[in-house]
């Protein structure tokens, strides 16, 4: 038996970690060549002793000495950067995970796209500043591209085996997030610590955030427009505080199918792994009687002003979507520095936005701009 060449970029993270859980228990069937982590040496170094890839990415240069003094009497080929990042995510591959965090991810989700025969994707911010190249890219290379994010993962698992032209409309799941509760007042003083405190999901630190001021969710249903080739009136998303239902998926006879699962991202990486099969995720099967009762509550405006916003970009797309994802950034940045409050994050992100004319991208070039 042949054995598929696995690339996984973002080794370090949540996703990153989340996605050896599930291969560690079948590592005899795959060939691993290339691992990738920014900062996190230590645990690049681990996951290299154990599963042996061919090549190793450290984004960081200041790493490279440890890492190749770590390694050095293995047959792993090692390098450092960005352009030797790109380099490796331009190997054929049988499947790629890409799971780099932020707009860094963007240029090698696109490589893998070209040169994978399964994307994984669980970067989300490709789609958001460059969804139409991506699905371009797909579409030339024949590579099946399959969403790790648990919401579109629901949808895709849903939408498998019916007709495209009998959906009505998606709807996303979100946990509100640690401020669900909270008072705008309270809000208006909430520490770093406190908003990466959420209540459903083991996250790395910015997408925590993100999930605390809503912009996550609302990153995702421009994903969801992409991915489904959805209109933004036909995407929408609704707080599920326990997170059991990770999305809806509403049919012309209004119908109504929905993807359940304890939250643990295992799951929705074991499926695209797996595809078009299922294999053991190695989480805890749901208990029903245990899950009552499902609670669903409108998003409010004045909480999560970002969402909303958000929504509206999606709307007018072209360019939008990617000025938003990188005021953000710099915005969220700012925030786990302590130099701005939780809320200044979103008066950053709309007087951003502002300051620019919408136009389209149609290459990665003036994406990057």
């Amino acid at each position: 038996m042949t054995k598929r060449k696995i690339d996984i970029f973002g080794t370090s993270g949540s996703i990153g970690q989340s996605t050896l859980q599930v291969l560690r228990e079948r590592k005899e069937l795959y060939d691993f060549i290339a691992f990738s982590a920014f900062n996190n040496v230590d645990q690049l170094i681990a996951d290299c002793l154990e599963f042996k890839p061919q090549y190793a990415n450290i984004g960081n240069e200041k790493h490279f000495l440890k890492l190749k003094n770590a390694l050095f009497d293995t047959d792993i080929i090692l390098s450092y950067g960005k352009k030797s990042l790109l380099d490796l995510a331009c190997i054929e591959v049988d499947w790629s995970m890409s799971a780099i965090i932020g707009f860094a991810g963007v240029e090698v989700s696109l490589l893998c796209a070209e040169h994978s025969n399964v994307l994984a994707l669980a970067n989300k911010e490709t789609l958001v500043c460059a969804g139409s190249l991506l699905l371009s890219l797909c579409k030339t290379n024949n590579t099946k591209l399959i969403p790790v994010d648990s919401e579109h993962s629901a949808i895709f698992q849903c939408l498998e085996g019916e007709c495209r032209k009998d959906l009505k409309s998606i709807t996303l799941t979100a946990s509100g997030g640690p401020f669900r509760d909270w008072s705008l007042k309270k809000m208006k003083s909430a520490t770093l610590k406190q908003a990466l405190k959420h209540p459903s999901w083991s996250m790395g630190t910015r997408i925590t955030i993100d999930s605390a001021s809503m912009f996550n969710k609302a990153l995702e249903l421009i994903e969801a427009m992409h991915l489904f080739e959805m209109p933004s009136s036909k995407v929408e998303a609704i707080i599920h505080p326990q997170s059991l239902i990770h999305s809806c998926v509403f049919f012309n006879d209004n119908s109504v199918l929905t993807q359940m699962s304890i939250s643990d991202m295992r799951i929705p990486i074991a499926y695209c792994l797996a595809w078009p099969d299922r294999i053991d995720s190695g989480v805890s099967e749901l208990s029903l009687e245990e899950s009552s009762p499902l609670n669903f509550e409108q998003i409010e405006e004045k909480r999560y002003p970002s969402f909303f916003l958000t929504k509206k970009i999606a709307e007018e797309g072209g360019i939008y979507p990617c000025i938003l994802n990188a005021a953000n950034e710099i915005a969220v940045k700012s925030f786990i520095e302590e130099k701005i409050k939780f809320l200044d994050i979103h008066t950053i992100i709309e007087k951003t936005v502002s300051n620019f004319e919408t136009s389209n991208a149609s290459n990665i070039d003036e994406v990057l701009e």
